[in-house]
């Protein structure tokens, strides 16, 4: 017996089933409200959780702990840190390799002192598989800034100071000097008047035995402000090796004046470049009111280095001059960073290494987001060699306080690799940059800049290979702050750039409505395949939603290497728990944990990391069958009496249930719910199920893995019209996962994206020919039962005999029209069927 199949295998979907388990998430818990601020998938079982402010020991912060997927247990995790490793918040910023043989742990905000200056270095230690140090970045902290610093005071002595302001100023440079004690600093001093007086050289300053009483014995000169001359004696004089004056040390000039020269034969212009050749740092103090007129205010600006605004000073009085020790001392200080020959800034004292970590086959990449006056860059530490630092270049001065290594990432095309740096506070929109390396060197090859003031574009950054061929294919920024009236942060999708292409960003994912401060695209990660289509799936954290209870979200990858820009999933941290904040703070995917064969994901909150596990994905097959293939003219057709229901045939379902997931779980059961319809949609259903003696029937049944068939009876309760069409069967399905006994209140959930709904045809039997075509070959008779003339009122009824044959193929549909006269009236029609003629 042969079957006919009328529709082939489907597959179908719950448009409503999620990927990710949410009903026993597994939940990691410690005392401490920064714990999970970081979450790194490690190993075969476990998540390393970081806490970054819990207080260790004294001067000690920054706490890291083992937590196991099977015992759900967490224990902190013994690491030996050099002494001078104060306050480095260990665990802010965590990596794992992508063979999770290694972890990379950093707390950038070490911090050190160096005479009077704080420094936040940052240092990192790279981890084995036991969680066991291997190494630590850097392997030994730099000595303290030990730069040579050459400094003379050039004082006004002129008339215009009375004795007790001149007084103040002599306290004042004591003051200054006693700041720099202990530190490889020279000072010198010289008062200008129309008469200049070196009071102390380099040489007496450094052999004296108190340094400070050099200032004392000082007595006013009176006289006219030959302020150019006096700056001209300082560079031709005192900073000149017969005065103690080191070739070595950083050059600087401290003025401190209460007005404009006054007939000084030499105008600036002819010492300022002099100074500047020599590479003179020159501060300006100007002291009184004299400098409310616009020409004071802009001698002052050409005595001091540009920018003004770190070189020049003023105070209303004398005694206001200690309002500015502080800040003159932090200017200075700054000089033991890199230097310019008008201007000073740090270099990697405040570099805050580790802000953002990375692993590559070249070595850890540590972010330094505070080095070169927070323009930023990031080092490359390769084994057994020195670090390489990879930044835009110095004199790019539109990258000061741009972070630029906030978020690291990296990229691999072709075997080739790509650095990528984000820089959030680029020009206050942010800005992410790819560096390539040619010749022995990082160099930017693309960046994209972010649109919105305060966006925070490139705070997080995600490489994605979305076909999971070995390449990038795109990378996900996120720029958590960007701000809509109802939505708050958004992530772009920007395919890596080929060859010299301008890198654009396409597609724009965003986060839940209503949720203006949601910061969506605070924390980015690969998730790995969780709907089994082989493509790369990702979560994006949004901790500030929901009044910072906080939401995850699930995108799908696509085919043509995206991102599908509607979520498939958004889990909040509400329906998991009415006590979570910043549930989706940080994020680490794509490992199994829980040893089913399936991705987990970790999810970090305040005080706790929640693990959730993907689940098994189930593809379900359906085939409709008809036996026999057409319903039987002798079935359909029928005169005279109506007869009793006849069988139109047998319909056979049969339902393919199989995963699509590559998981260790084995057989899995689910209920399975299919409504059966004939002829949806009409007002009489032509055919009905014997067993339900009407047009619906319904299916509930627990099934495993495998292929179910059932045969269904049908019937037709009348005889049937209309034959041109055929009966449909409509099959409409459902299916809910049952808990995994090996993984409890574990479920399947069937495949995403595909239809729901299939239906499947019964032609009825026709004489149609080879090409089902029906030609009909129709002829009609009319007789009057041998009447040759109709009288008016003598013959009552007027019998019509009408003979209608078909001599071809079956003719569907036909319509005889009768018309007679105004005088005749309808009463009847009888009519029999002959063979294939039909009578009336």
């Amino acid at each position: 017996m042969a079957f006919g199949i009328m529709l082939l295998l489907g597959v179908l979907a719950s448009y409503h089933g999620f990927n990710l388990d949410v009903e026993e998430p597994m939940i990691f818990q410690e005392d401490g409200a920064s714990f999970g601020q970081s979450v790194a998938q490690f190993g075969s079982s476990r998540v390393v959780v970081g806490a970054p402010l819990e207080v260790v020991a004294v001067n000690r912060t920054g706490q890291m702990y083992d937590c196991v997927a099977a015992t759900g247990l967490c224990q902190p995790i013994p690491l030996h840190t050099p002494p001078e490793a104060v306050n480095m918040s260990l665990g802010l910023s965590l990596a794992a390799s992508t063979n999770h043989s290694w972890l990379l742990a950093c707390g950038p905000t070490m911090h050190r002192a160096c005479g009077e200056n704080m420094y936040a270095e940052g240092f990192c230690l790279l981890l084995g598989s036991h969680l066991q140090t291997i190494w630590t970045m850097p392997a030994a902290l730099p000595e303290c800034p030990s730069q040579e610093m050459d400094i003379v005071f050039l004082i006004d002595g002129s008339g215009s100071i009375v004795q007790s302001d001149f007084k103040q100023m002599k306290d004042f440079v004591r003051a200054v000097m006693g700041q720099f004690e202990g530190t490889n600093t020279l000072f010198s001093l010289i008062q200008y008047s129309n008469h200049l007086k070196i009071h102390f050289t380099f040489t007496q300053f450094q052999s004296s035995s108190s340094p400070q009483s050099l200032v004392d014995p000082i007595v006013q000169l009176d006289g006219l402000t030959f302020t150019a001359t006096g700056i001209l004696k300082v560079v031709k004089e005192l900073f000149h090796s017969k005065n103690g004056a080191r070739k070595s040390a950083k050059k600087i000039l401290i003025v401190i004046t209460d007005g404009q020269k006054y007939r000084d034969p030499l105008e600036y212009s002819d010492v300022i470049p002099q100074a500047e050749r020599a590479g003179i740092i020159r501060y300006a103090i100007g002291v009184g009111k004299a400098f409310q007129e616009p020409t004071a205010r802009q001698e002052l600006n050409t005595i001091g280095s540009v920018p003004s605004q770190d070189h020049v000073f003023r105070v209303d009085n004398f005694a206001a001059l200690s309002t500015i020790q502080e800040q003159l001392q932090e200017k200075i200080f700054a000089v033991e960073g890199t230097q310019s020959r008008t201007s000073s800034s740090f270099q990697h004292e405040m570099s805050q290494e580790g802000f953002s970590s990375v692993l590559t086959p070249d070595g850890p990449v540590l972010g330094a987001v505070g080095s070169f006056s927070w323009s930023g860059g990031a080092f490359l530490y390769p084994q057994n060699m020195s670090p390489t630092f990879i930044n835009m270049s110095q004199e790019n001065v539109d990258m000061r306080d741009s972070y630029l290594g906030y978020s690291t990432e990296l990229a691999l095309w072709k075997g080739v690799q790509s650095l990528i740096l984000g820089a959030p506070r680029h020009q206050h929109t942010g800005k992410v940059v790819i560096f390539t390396q040619a010749s022995g060197q990082w160099r930017p090859k693309a960046e994209v800049a972010g649109t919105q003031i305060g966006s925070y574009f490139g705070a997080s950054l995600c490489t994605v290979d979305v076909d999971g061929d070995g390449s990038s294919d795109l990378v996900l920024i996120g720029a958590p702050h960007y701000y809509k009236p109802t939505q708050g942060g958004q992530v772009s999708v920007c395919p890596l750039p080929q060859g010299r292409a301008k890198w654009q960003c396409e597609v724009i994912l965003c986060g839940e409505q209503g949720h203006p401060w949601g910061r969506f695209g605070a924390a980015l990660t690969v998730l790995g395949d969780v709907n089994g289509d082989k493509l790369t799936d990702v979560a994006i954290g949004a901790p500030g939603e929901q009044e910072s209870r906080g939401a995850v979200f699930l995108f799908h990858g696509t085919s043509g290497q995206g991102i599908n820009p509607s979520h498939r999933q958004r889990i909040a941290g509400s329906q998991l728990s009415p006590t979570l904040q910043y549930f989706g703070q940080s994020l680490s995917g794509g490992q199994d944990l829980t040893q089913d064969g399936l991705v987990d994901l970790a999810v970090g909150a305040r005080g706790q990391v929640l693990l959730l596990r993907s689940r098994p994905v189930l593809n379900v097959g359906v085939a409709m069958r008809f036996m026999p293939l057409e319903v039987a003219k002798a079935v359909y057709q029928c005169w005279g009496d109506v007869p009793s229901t006849l069988e139109a045939g047998n319909a056979t379902v049969c339902l393919s249930i199989h995963k699509s997931s590559l998981d260790q779980l084995g057989d899995v059961q689910s209920s399975v719910r299919y409504d059966l319809a004939l002829d949806p949609g009409r007002l009489i259903s032509r055919a009905i199920f014997d067993e339900t003696k009407n047009w619906t029937l319904t299916r509930r049944k627990t099934l495993g893995m495998g292929d179910y068939c059932e045969t269904i009876k049908l019937l037709l309760p009348d005889c049937v019209e209309d034959v041109v069409n055929p009966i449909i069967l409509r099959l409409n399905f459902s299916l809910v996962g049952e808990p995994i006994p090996s993984s409890p209140n574990l479920r399947p959930v069937l495949a995403v994206g595909s239809q729901d709904l299939f239906t499947a045809s019964l032609p009825f039997e026709k004489n149609c020919g080879q090409d089902h075509l029906c030609e009909g070959d129709l002829s009609i008779n009319l007789s009057f039962s041998g009447l040759q003339t109709l009288v008016v009122g003598s013959s009552l009824e007027l019998n019509v005999t009408v003979t209608l044959w078909n001599e071809g193929e079956d003719s569907y549909g036909t319509v005889v029209h009768f018309y007679y006269p105004a005088g005749l009236s309808y009463r009847r029609v009888l009519g029999t069927q002959v063979n294939s003629s039909l009578v009336f």
